[in-house]
């Protein structure tokens, strides 16, 4: 292994090194999209980083052990999509959804948390950023709603009109409220500026009138 490049000497001991490790999660991912089928592992491939992939294929499994049915989806967006993910300065931003029954909510996405803290995937990916002189697994930042406030307008939602991988959506609901939301704005006139260092801002209706409110319906 050391003579194809995958470990190197460290001392007394071996330590795998950056081709390794990728090999490594390329042989976890094959094998995952095998185990984990309720990923959508089309839009997983959106995530530009092989150990973010494999990490969170884990995470998604356990929202759906802790959850199960009232899971309803999943979805990835920001910069972990959109190809401006920086080590050590951006964390990964995650929304899901469950049914209106659901019960401490919270509560629950502890014990998926704390269960993921403890999987192989997170802990081997924590241990190759420490290696690489990062402060580790980054920050997931999470948000839910339940089934029927999900409905209704968000503005976070303007986040994932055109950089989101959805995990997982029973029975396409969450893509059905974004192809929703597209054609209101559509309706709406509105429009999308993002300036030169990425940032962007929106103008949902141009010609909106003095005192006048808007209003966007995705029931």
């Amino acid at each position: 292994m050391a003579a194809e490049g995958l470990i190197r000497k460290a001392g007394a001991c071996y330590m795998i090194t950056g081709e390794g490790f990728d090999i490594a999660l390329k042989v976890a991912e094959l094998e995952g999209k095998a185990g984990h089928r309720r990923v959508n592992h089309e839009e997983l491939v959106k995530i530009r980083f092989g150990w973010m992939r494999i990490s969170l294929m884990r995470l998604a499994e356990l929202f759906h052990k802790e959850f199960g049915d009232e899971l309803i989806s999943i979805v990835l967006y920001g910069s972990a999509v959109k190809d401006s993910f920086q080590l050590g300065r951006s964390d990964i931003d995650l929304f899901y959804t469950v049914e209106d029954d659901s019960r401490n909510v919270w509560q629950r996405e502890e014990i998926v948390f704390k269960g993921f803290q403890s999987t192989w995937e997170y802990r081997a990916c924590d241990y190759w950023l420490k290696a690489q002189r990062f402060y580790g697994y980054p920050e997931v930042t999470t948000a839910s709603l339940q089934k029927s406030y999900a409905k209704k307008f968000q503005p976070m939602y303007l986040d994932m009109i055109s950089h989101r991988a959805v995990l997982y959506d029973a029975e396409e609901f969450f893509q059905n409220l974004m192809k929703k939301l597209k054609e209101a704005l559509k309706a709406l006139g509105t429009i999308r500026i993002e300036h030169s260092d990425g940032t962007y801002l929106w103008f949902l209706k141009p010609d909106i009138a003095p005192g006048e409110s808007i209003q966007i319906s995705l029931g």
